[in-house]
């Protein structure tokens, strides 16, 4: 890939004092049994120990691994917040000024010790138990994956290089198994943009206009509870294997390092001079144990929702824009973030080097629009976003996040959703910006918070936010349809995007009023609040959407059947 990778297997490590020298096989375990006891000795509060070993380890993690990498970065921290608690017991440490926030102002007390905890939180991802708006998170899900609020829990840290267009990192993921598993599936979504046989789709030809910039994530090294295992990476699917045997049903934890190449291109993940924007571009657990199909014709991407704990840093002249994520830190000419974000299909990320902003705020969501050309629309896309936003939340469920980002871009598709955040093409804010802005927005709901089957049923999403968009957006009054066909289709069964839209927007559309004609205006209200109340942040199936609606309406012969379960 043009550079060494950031995961180096076997590396030769001298002591810094030049005496001698040693040989370490494999640096990452070192540093990863290295990263436990520093926990310990934190905990147990013996910090000149626990300071030791910081500095042991960032001697290797430097010579080894670089400046830049992950574990570098990390034991930096440590050491610094070991210092700032030095500082803190010899009573030097700077009280924050007293401030005011829009509710309540806080005492210099309360203040200092938020500064304390701010400073604690990028230590490790293990000294201490992170907290979300709705209480602990937890790391171990007590349930299999999407069952209720047993959601798969991510890690992941990330160090951006703009150089060399690349991410690298490590996913620490943590889930269920309900029975022993002869294998554990991951999504590799980021390898689409590596398939030679999709460059003559239509969003291909128009993302390559800049040049054949190919994405990619290559696969390091995998943990299972800490034991490297055997794996595979083929094309969109990362198959990891169990050491002997089978995995046993139970908590289950893998370890994941990467390196991921962005592709500055004109599509759904891609990125210019001016910013970088990236979807479905971490390795995400397997629903079905299927591979995507190759195609780029709708959104052929299913995720469980899920909870990600991030650590992400960046060069100074970028900004990391992410829902529930801060800035905690600045490290010499890199920033670092960190955050929790909650219930989410995938982590989508704005890396923002020179973009406009534009911000709004609905309630407790704050709406962040990030533009740049002469035709962005501020006030039509704010407008539009903040409406659709109390549109939903009135007539569906909440916004579960405290943010929405929107972000223009140059892509061939007018809009691309993503949980929390939202592509707007330049050409769709010239065209259609109020129309785009209120169906992207409504994705929100339909398919991120209520998941369903993008590739087999997208009527289930793609057909329920065109109903509303035209129903709610622009007053167009419900008729019943006799000609609705066509929904059983799968999304690779389509060779454009022209005859897919046909059948899963307009006829998925017309499926949608003509529930809503049968069922009346209040009635197919009330049925699609209890959807959101039964189904949010799981994956409804062709057949559950069937029964649900068929026992509002009473007549099955309205719904297609869909493909699988």
């Amino acid at each position: 890939m043009g550079r060494k990778s950031h995961f180096p297997a076997r590396l030769p490590v001298r002591p810094a004092s030049g005496k001698g020298g040693i040989y370490i096989n494999d640096p990452l375990s070192i540093l990863k049994d290295l990263e436990e006891k520093y926990v310990t000795f934190y905990r147990q509060g013996r910090y000149a120990d626990a300071e030791a070993v910081a500095e042991r380890a960032l001697d290797i993690a430097r010579q080894t691994l670089g400046p830049g990498h992950l574990y570098t970065i990390t034991f930096q921290n440590n050491i610094a917040c070991l210092n700032r608690i030095r500082q803190d017991k010899a009573g030097t440490a700077i009280q924050p000024a007293e401030r005011s926030t829009g509710k309540a102002t806080l005492s210099l007390w309360l203040a200092a010790v938020l500064l304390v905890l701010t400073l604690i939180i990028p230590v490790t991802w293990s000294v201490f138990p992170f907290f979300s708006q709705s209480g602990p998170v937890s790391a171990a899900p007590a349930l299999n994956p999407g069952e209720g609020d047993a959601l798969p829990f991510y890690r992941v840290r990330a160090v951006f290089y703009p150089r060399e267009k690349t991410i690298a990192g490590e996913e620490e993921v943590t889930f269920e198994c309900a029975g022993p598993k002869n294998e554990i599936l991951f999504n590799l979504y980021f390898n689409r943009y590596r398939d030679v046989g999709l460059d003559s789709s239509e969003i291909r030809q128009y993302a390559f206009q800049r040049g054949k910039d190919r994405g990619c994530i290559s696969i390091q090294r995998v943990l299972h509870n800490g034991t490297p295992v055997p794996f595979k990476a083929e094309g969109e699917v990362l198959q990891i294997l169990p050491p002997e045997g089978v995995f046993p049903p139970g908590k289950q934890n893998i370890t994941i390092d990467f390196e991921l190449k962005i592709p500055y291109i004109a599509d759904r993940s891609g990125g210019n001079e001016r910013g970088i924007w990236l979807g479905n571009w971490l390795p995400t657990l397997n629903v079905d144990g299927r591979p995507s199909p190759p195609t780029e014709i709708g959104d052929p991407f299913v995720n469980l929702s899920s909870t990600y704990e991030v650590l992400f840093t960046v060069p100074r002249e970028y900004s990391l824009v992410l829902s529930n994520v801060q800035k905690i830190r600045e490290e010499g000419n890199q920033q670092v973030y960190h955050g929790i974000v909650e219930r989410v299909r995938d982590l989508p990320i704005f890396l923002n080097r020179s973009y406009k902003e534009a911000v709004t705020t609905l309630g407790d969501v704050q709406i962040h629009y990030y533009f740049y050309s002469p035709s962005s629309r501020v006030q039509t896309v704010l407008e539009t976003a903040k409406r659709a936003l109390a549109y939903f939340q009135d007539n569906v469920g909440e916004y579960p996040w405290q943010q929405l980002n929107i972000v223009e871009n140059d892509m061939y598709l007018e809009g691309m959703e993503y949980s929390t955040m939202v592509l707007v093409s330049t050409r769709a804010l010239q065209n259609n910006p109020a129309g785009t802005v209120f169906h992207e927005v409504a994705h929100q709901w339909f398919y991120n918070i209520i998941g369903s089957d993008q590739i087999n049923a997208p009527y289930m999403d793609e057909g329920l936010v065109q109903f509303f968009t035209a129903y709610a957006l622009n007053g167009q009054e419900p008729r019943f349809h006799g000609d609705v066909y066509g929904l059983d289709k799968s999304v690779d069964e389509f060779t454009t995007w022209s005859r897919y839209q046909n059948v899963h927007y307009r006829n998925g559309q017309k499926l949608f009023e003509n529930l809503y004609v049968v069922m009346g205006r209040d009635k197919f209200l009330q049925a699609i609040r209890e959807y959101y109340r039964q189904y949010r942040f799981s994956l409804v199936s062709p057949l559950e959407f069937k029964h649900f609606f068929a026992e509002k309406t009473g007549d099955e012969g309205l719904l297609p059947a869909g493909r699988r379960n």
